[in-house]
C-alpha cells in the first residue's frame, strides 16, 4: 500500500538513478536483500521508496568491496554500523593483501621476462663459441641473498639440485621475501673440483629484496671477478670454467675466492637446454 507523504520510484527509474540493472534488483527481491515496499496488484511492478534507494547506494558500496550478499543482509538487517565497520575493515585488509599478492606476480613475471629478453639477446648474436674478449672483467654489486649451503653427497655438475632450489624458494616465501635476481650456485672448494670430487660444498642463493638480520640471509658481490658466459648444457660448463680460469692467469690474475654460477636462464625457466644461459663468476686479485 502506498503511504502518504512518501515518494516512490519505479524499479525502471530506480535502475537508471543507481546505475543498477533491474535483474540485479529482481534478485535482491528474491533473496530478501532489497525488498520494494510497493507493489501494484494487477501488474506486481515494483516501486521503491528514497530510504530503499539510499540503502541500495549502501548495497552497492558493499558489494564493490567484494562484500559477500550473505553478509551485506546481515549489515542492512542488523543496521549496526560497528559490525559494518568490521567487516569493511576486514576486507580491506583482505584487498591489501591481494594487492601485495599482485605486485608480487608483477615483480617476478617482470624478472623473468628481463632475464628471458637478456637471454635472447645473446643469442641473437649467434651460438659461436665464446672468444676470449666475451670474458671480461667486472665490479659485481653488492646484494642481499638469502642462502643455503651444505656438502653435497655424490655431487654432480650435471644435475639441478631440484630440492635445494625448492626448499630455498620456500625460505623466501616463510619469511616474505621477494626474489629480485636469479639462482647463484656457489662452490666451496677449489677451482674445478666440482666437476671431478664426489662431495661438493654447495652453497645456492638468490637475490632478494630486503636484508634480514637472520643467518640465512647475507651479502654476496662487493668484489671483482672475471666472467664468462656459458650458452647451452651444464655438463659442457666446464669448458667455459677452465678457459676464464686460463684467461685470467694469462692476465695476471689469481683466484680469489669461491666460484659462483650465476642461472640468467635456468632449467627452472625454460625448458630447451640449448638456450639456458650461466654466468661464471670467478672473484679475482691482481
Amino acid at each position: 500500500m502506498i503511504s502518504e507523504g512518501k515518494s516512490y520510484y519505479s524499479i525502471g527509474k530506480v535502475s537508471t538513478l543507481c546505475c543498477v540493472p533491474i535483474k540485479t534488483l529482481r534478485y535482491y527481491d528474491k533473496i530478501g536483500l532489497l525488498v520494494p515496499e510497493y507493489r501494484k496488484d494487477e501488474s506486481n511492478y515494483r516501486y521503491y521508496t528514497q530510504d530503499q534507494i539510499l540503502t541500495l547506494f549502501i548495497i552497492r558500496k558493499l558489494k564493490l568491496l567484494g562484500i559477500p550478499l550473505k553478509e551485506i543482509h546481515e549489515i542492512i538487517s542488523s543496521r549496526d554500523s560497528a559490525a559494518m565497520g568490521k567487516c569493511i575493515q576486514e576486507r580491506l585488509q583482505g584487498i591489501s593483501q591481494a594487492i601485495e599478492d599482485l605486485n608480487n606476480q608483477y615483480s617476478e613475471g617482470k624478472m623473468l621476462l628481463d632475464r628471458l629478453n637478456m637471454g635472447h639477446n645473446i643469442l641473437e648474436t649467434g651460438h659461436a663459441s665464446w672468444s676470449t674478449e666475451e670474458i671480461r672483467v667486472e665490479d659485481i654489486p653488492v646484494s642481499t641473498v638469502l642462502f643455503t649451503r651444505r656438502l653435497k653427497k655424490n655431487y654432480k655438475n650435471t644435475d639441478v639440485s631440484v630440492e635445494r632450489w625448492l626448499e630455498l624458494f620456500q625460505m623466501v616465501s616463510q619469511q616474505k621475501l621477494r626474489v629480485v635476481g636469479p639462482v647463484i650456485l656457489t662452490y666451496h672448494n677449489n677451482p674445478l673440483e666440482q666437476f671431478f670430487k664426489t662431495d661438493c660444498d654447495l652453497e645456492i642463493s638468490v637475490r632478494v629484496n630486503e636484508t634480514r638480520d637472520r643467518p640465512e640471509c647475507k651479502q654476496f658481490g662487493g668484489f671483482r671477478a672475471v666472467t664468462a658466459l656459458h650458452i647451452g648444457r651444464n655438463d659442457e660448463i666446464i669448458q667455459t670454467h677452465a678457459r676464464a680460469i686460463k684467461w685470467l692467469n694469462q692476465q695476471g690474475y689469481s683466484v680469489a675466492g669461491p666460484i659462483s654460477e650465476e642461472y640468467i636462464v635456468s632449467p627452472m625457466d625454460i625448458i630447451n637446454e640449448e638456450d639456458h644461459i650461466t654466468k661464471v663468476i670467478i672473484p679475482i686479485q691482481p
